[in-house]
């Protein structure tokens, strides 16, 4: 097959209690790379990658992370539309759709005429739609989703795929959200159980939430938080979906954090939520907005839970927020935000 020793590569990244484990090996020969992950998940690459789709939205802002945005040729309608998206990445607005709506959706006839190196998506494809793509030589780079621990390990797998520099990317952002973590965790130690700050999270709409296990439980464990909704959605296989006001109103939480800044906008003006500790002093936020939402399986979460964190107990974590936001996409994109820009990403209008 032509390939060398000196080619092959293997890496085992451990953090928290999860292990990732990868190994590529170059084809000379061929001018391909195979990347094995998940233990068994095995994907053929160009040994440089020039064609980028994804159909999974929070994904791009890890692709433009790792240097590779420019080389997104098909994208969601979410993230094309983005004004903050394509300032830091400007040749978005000319990306196709690689969706007509959720992964089940995504487009076979237009992917196999861009023809992409790699599809980026979340869970698996339709069995039909992963055979058309595959008999066109399209890998299809599917990923866990929805939990901290799988956006960690994709990023890195990501990193994998694109090569030596983007790897080293990825391993810069997994030592700087580790170190986050332990930043967040040194500053909570020995926090009473009864001074933890109960919130609810609104997740799209006003009445729409998340429990355990989820990406959301996640980073609020991180900042500290209690989520009123953790067991609301034991035994029905979905941690994430819609409740009623009373049940927010029975749990009286502390604070409130709306996806959506219009959501948050309608909670502090909806008279059914107004004697809800969180509205009555005035603690209900817009969650922050970047290249994409913080909250979701973005790059960005790794900012997440040190904001969360920062707003719960600013007694115990004194953080300039400001600073630590431009500091941040200084580093990883590059990018110097603008005073506004950064007023913006911490406090979205909508």
């Amino acid at each position: 097959m032509g390939i060398t020793s000196a080619a092959l590569r293997r890496a085992v990244l451990a953090f928290g209690v999860l292990t990732v484990s990868f190994c590529a090996q170059a084809d000379e020969v061929s001018g391909k790379r195979s990347v094995t992950y998940y233990g068994s998940t095995t994907l053929t690459v160009p040994e440089r990658v020039t064609r980028i789709a994804t159909a999974w939205e929070a994904q791009n802002s890890i692709i433009a992370m790792l240097g590779y945005g420019d080389k997104i040729v098909a994208t969601t309608r979410i993230v094309r539309d983005m004004p903050v998206f394509r300032k830091f990445v400007p040749s978005i607005k000319d990306a196709e759709l690689a969706s007509l709506g959720g992964m089940a959706d995504v487009d076979v006839e237009r992917l196999l005429l861009l023809r992409p190196d790699i599809l980026f998506i979340a869970g698996a494809l339709p069995p039909a739609k992963q055979t058309q793509l595959a008999s066109g030589g399209i890998a299809v780079a599917a990923f866990r989703a929805n939990s901290m621990d799988a956006l960690l390990e994709r990023t890195l797998i990501t990193g994998e795929l694109f090569g030596p520099a983007a790897l080293a990317k990825a391993h810069a952002f997994r030592d700087y959200f580790e170190a986050n973590k332990a930043r967040v965790a040194k500053a909570l130690a020995g926090l009473p159980a009864e001074k933890r700050l109960k919130i609810y999270l609104a997740q799209g709409s006003p009445t729409a939430t998340s429990g355990r296990p989820s990406l959301n439980q996640d980073w609020m464990d991180l900042g500290g938080a209690i989520n009123v909704a953790e067991h609301w959605f034991e035994g029905i296989g979905n941690a994430t979906g819609r409740v009623t006001v009373e049940r927010v109103i029975e749990a009286d939480p502390d604070v409130i954090i709306a996806m959506r800044a219009s959501d948050a906008e309608e909670i502090r003006s909806d008279p059914r939520w107004k004697g809800i500790k969180a509205v009555r002093e005035g603690r209900v936020y817009a969650n922050p907005r970047g290249m994409f939402w913080w909250c979701r399986e973005t790059s960005e979460e790794a900012l997440q839970f040190l904001w969360l964190a920062s707003i719960l107990y600013p007694d115990r974590l004194n953080v300039d927020m400001a600073a630590e936001t431009r500091a941040f996409y200084k580093q990883f994109y590059g990018y110097d935000l603008t005073e506004a820009e950064t007023a913006d990403f911490l406090r979205p209008a909508n």
